[in-house]
């Protein structure tokens, strides 16, 4: 199984055939966001290697325990922004 990634890209840095740091930016429905979710919990809780894969592109690791997972929490007086940023690594 792999986690299809859908939505309009957005932002993107480096390149995921070079070697080095890269990112994509996705924006996606609500409905969206949940499925790749779900298949994500999926592919972790599998315990073999997790793959994702957009139009030009598919990443995969196999993770180790313990695996990372960020909460970090921004607010102003305009604007309030919750993140979560998940770290699979096979070497933690």
């Amino acid at each position: 199984m792999m986690v299809k990634i859908n939505g309009r890209l957005g932002n993107s840095k480096g390149s995921p055939t070079s070697g080095e740091k890269f990112e994509q930016e996705f924006y996606m429905t609500a409905g969206e966001v949940a499925n790749t979710l779900r298949s994500l919990a999926d592919e972790i809780e599998s315990l073999g290697r997790v793959e994702a894969s957009a139009v030009e592109w598919t990443l995969g690791v196999s993770p180790k325990e313990p695996i990372k997972l960020e909460v970090q929490y921004k607010h102003d007086q305009m604007k309030r922004e919750l993140e979560f940023q998940l770290k699979l690594k096979e070497n933690p």
